[in-house]
């Protein structure tokens, strides 16, 4: 990890505890979307199960907070962090994590951060939604757009699933951060639990082969 990245300062026992929970729980999440897409029956009982689950995330983990959102086509997870104000969010985390190339009101890459002054002006005038991009040598590149909830007064952040899985990521770095800053409740077991889903049943023999590749828990050791 590069110094001065924004988990430097934290519990890295933590972090990596919050690493296999939620990089389990996402791709669980992911693999209830494609199937809930199919109208799949035996997820009738696999999405009461992992509703449990994310009470259980949440308890576990005071500073950050996942929910999902159903829709016709769609079982998305929703990724919500306890920041107070985006301003907030910006200053202490985003604005923290190695190569923060420029952001955005309405798309990325709308004012670079070379650009001193409209930057400021921008960071100043912050309120309700933002668009990040990040460029790094050890990182590569990566985006995420973070909108402020007023009635709960926390920050979602809206991201790609498949940086979201990637520790490298700015949209992992951040929820780690927001995860690992505060107390874990380590008594109460995720990464267990989200493993026994499994998901090979419902898949064909080739999705079954490409599902193991992509998701064999190995990857988390």
């Amino acid at each position: 990890m590069a110094n001065g990245d924004i988990l430097s300062g934290l519990n890295q026992s933590d972090i990596n505890h919050f690493r296999k929970d939620f990089i389990q729980m996402m791709k669980v999440g992911v693999e209830i979307d494609r199937c809930y897409g199919k109208a799949d029956t035996e997820l009738d009982d696999c999405i009461p199960n992992y509703k449990e689950l994310i009470e259980k995330f949440n308890k576990k983990y005071k500073g950050i907070r996942i929910k999902p959102k159903i829709t016709i086509e769609h079982f998305h997870i929703r990724i919500f962090v306890k920041a107070k104000s985006l301003k907030s969010f910006f200053e202490n985390a985003a604005s923290r994590i190695p190569g923060l190339k420029s952001v955005g009101r309405t798309n990325f890459n709308q004012v670079d951060v070379t650009d001193v002054e409209r930057f400021a002006s921008f960071v100043a005038s912050l309120q309700k939604k933002v668009y990040l991009s990040y460029i790094d040598p050890e990182s590569g590149t990566s985006t995420l757009t973070a909108s402020l909830d007023k009635k709960e007064k926390i920050v979602e952040i809206i991201y790609n699933a498949d940086e979201i899985i990637n520790e490298n990521s700015a949209a992992f770095k951040i929820c780690a951060f927001y995860a690992a800053k505060q107390s874990i409740n380590k008594k109460i077991e995720i990464y267990g639990d989200a493993s026994t889903f499994g998901f090979s049943n419902l898949l064909d023999e080739v999705e079954q082969r490409e599902w193991h590749d992509k998701y064999d828990p190995k990857y988390l050791e």
